[in-house]
């Protein structure tokens, strides 16, 4: 048994006297002879009660006359086991000089004084004590349990390392190392369970030292939680559990309340939403996202909408109305299918318009959703989503209300506006409302879009003629509707008028600059229709442009129109001066441009 460091720090001191009133320190010793007095040596309070007994006595108890050299350091009661493997460490005192006597025997070498075992006597006093063992302590009985684990642990480590399993020597080594070896067997396989490998044991709590026997469950360590984050890495391209995309305006906690039944519009308009790539020369000129609005069942032909721009190479930043644009109707246009692999087919310009800015699109498409309906008339303050394609094909989602405003100079009179930014993949969407009725296009970065009161006139002249024509008028307009209501009831107070059309600007040269009218006007009435909205005007002339090429009526000709204009002048008596001029209007193919204040028709 190892030498104790409480037996070695006590058998040195001196021995104490804890009544010193009464015994002498020197001529004193203290050893427990009575079962009374090894209960009170044992115990943890402190307080011991021993028998004293004179140095000769004491020594002639510990040595018998007829006992061997071999024995006497061996106990002969039970009362004396009990009191010399007492926790507290207290033990009977020898005199220096028998203590000496009995450590070192007469014949003992002195190279071999210092041994534990350093004589056959002292091997056979303690094989003695081995058959003689007596009930241990609990304190004892557990402490070589303890030891008894700890040396089978050892024993264990041994055996892994002589086989050369280092995840073996992981498994002695820690219980992290043991958890990690059981992930990476559990790991390998292509089905099984992702499990994160944890440190080995010394390195989790702060403060320790390294131990160099650690090294192999370190490395171990390290090359589990390799192949866990590859493994991990390759779980998360999984379309269920990428989710690296940036979330759409769904979770937005405003939508709460119509998120379940807006989810499945959504999902069910999106099934015949497309995107589209345009190149020239084979390099990419444009992207943009259109939506089916037709299909043939019998050819498994579809026409698709989108915007112009999948065509425009050039175009103005500034104004629209400018006509600087430009556009390579003979580019490769590309449609990205919605299947499994994201096939890509060629796709068939029909038709496009410069200044409505819509395209016509023929794809080969199986359909497998229903074509959603157009809506009619327009709700101002309405929820809708404007849905669309990204570069990489996936669905984005943008919400907003239709505002309460009209286009500005540098805007076409078509334009309504979602309140929500458009980027350029998703131009060419459909605008649709909770019940999945489409409400406009998506027609121009930011958060213009055409409304389908506006598409569905054009849709209907090009089944027609082939073409869309409209009517030039030479003016940029703007509603008092939506002005604010400080300004309309000026407005009302000077002109008796709160309702109409502002004219902002006149191309020079134009029927409307020939019979005198100025920015400031106010146009009440075309045709004899009353017109609140550039909305309502843009209807109202398709439909005399479609009505005079029925009549007859070609691309180029001229229609007269009626129309009532307040002028506004200043330091005139009567600044309310009203007249009905007859418009001598164009009817042409193309956009109406403003440049150096004339007005410019291409046909």
């Amino acid at each position: 048994r190892p030498k104790s460091p409480w037996r070695t720090r006590y058998d040195l001191l001196p021995p104490r006297n804890p009544c010193p009133h009464r015994l002498d320190p020197v001529s004193t010793v203290m050893a427990p002879t009575t079962q009374e007095d090894v209960s009170g040596s044992s115990s943890r309070a402190g307080r011991r009660r021993r028998r004293r007994t004179p140095v000769s006595d004491r020594s002639a108890e510990a040595q018998p006359e007829a006992a061997p050299t071999s024995q006497r350091a061996a106990p002969t009661t039970q009362d004396e086991v009990s009191g010399s493997r007492s926790r507290a460490g207290h033990r009977r005192r020898i005199p220096v000089s028998d203590r000496s006597a009995e450590a070192q025997p007469e014949a003992a070498p002195s190279s071999q004084r210092g041994k534990r075992k350093a004589s056959p006597e002292r091997s056979s006093a303690a094989s003695q004590r081995r058959r003689r063992k007596a009930p241990l302590e609990p304190s004892e009985d557990k402490r070589q349990k303890r030891t008894a684990k700890k040396r089978k642990r050892t024993d264990e480590k041994k055996a892994a390392s002589s086989k050369g399993e280092e995840a073996a020597a992981t498994t002695s080594a820690s219980p992290g190392a043991s958890h990690a070896s059981s992930s990476s067997e559990a790991s390998s396989a292509a089905s099984s369970p992702l499990r994160c490998p944890l440190p080995p044991a010394p390195a989790m709590g702060a403060g320790r030292n390294y131990d160099p026997a650690m090294e192999p469950a370190y490395e171990a360590y390290m090359d589990l939680s390799s192949k866990y984050h590859a493994k991990r890495k390759r779980q998360l391209q999984l379309v269920t559990l990428d989710r690296s995309k940036a979330s759409s305006c769904m979770v937005n906690e405003k939508l709460q309340s119509v998120r379940e039944s807006a989810t499945k519009t959504v999902l069910q308009v999106a099934k015949v939403v497309l995107g589209f790539s345009s190149y020239v020369d084979g390099k990419l000129m444009a992207r943009s996202s259109g939506f089916l609005i037709d299909w043939d069942e019998r050819s498994k032909a579809g026409t698709v909408l989108t915007s112009a721009r999948i065509i425009c190479s050039k175009y103005s930043a500034l104004s629209q109305w400018s006509g600087t644009d430009e556009y390579a109707p003979n580019a490769e246009i590309v449609a990205h299918l919605l299947d499994e692999d994201d096939a890509t087919v060629p796709a068939l310009l029909l038709h496009y318009d410069k200044h409505v800015n819509i395209a016509l699109i023929k794809v080969e498409i199986e359909l497998c959703a229903k074509i959603p309906s157009f809506s009619g008339d327009v709700i101002y303050g309405q929820e809708i989503f404007v849905l669309g394609r990204d570069e990489h094909q996936n669905l984005t989602i943008h919400h907003g209300r239709v505002q309460f405003m009209g286009p500005n100079k540098f805007q076409r009179h078509h334009y309504l506006f979602s309140g929500c930014v458009i980027n350029q993949p998703s131009i060419g969407g459909p605008v649709i409302d909770l019940n999945g009725q489409v409400w406009g296009m998506a027609n121009f970065p930011g958060t213009a879009f055409i409304p389908s009161s506006i598409i569905l006139k054009c849709l209907d002249m090009w089944k027609k003629y082939q073409c869309i024509p409209r009517m030039h008028i030479g003016m940029k307009l703007s509603p008092i509707k939506f002005l604010d209501p400080i300004h309309v009831e000026r407005i009302f107070r000077r002109c008796n008028v709160d309702s109409g059309l502002i004219v902002h600007e006149v191309s020079h040269g134009s029927v409307a600059d020939e019979l005198g009218v100025r920015p400031g006007d106010i146009i009440d009435s075309v045709n004899g229709e009353h017109i609140a909205t550039t909305i309502e005007l843009e209807n109202l002339l398709m439909r005399i442009c479609e009505s005079h090429l029925d009549e007859g009526g070609v691309i180029g000709s001229c229609v007269d129109i009626p129309v009532g204009i307040l002028h506004v002048r200043k330091g005139r008596k009567d600044p309310r001066h009203r007249s009905t001029l007859s418009l001598r209007l164009n009817v042409a193919e193309g956009v109406e441009a403003f440049t150096s204040g004339t007005l410019t028709v291409e046909v």
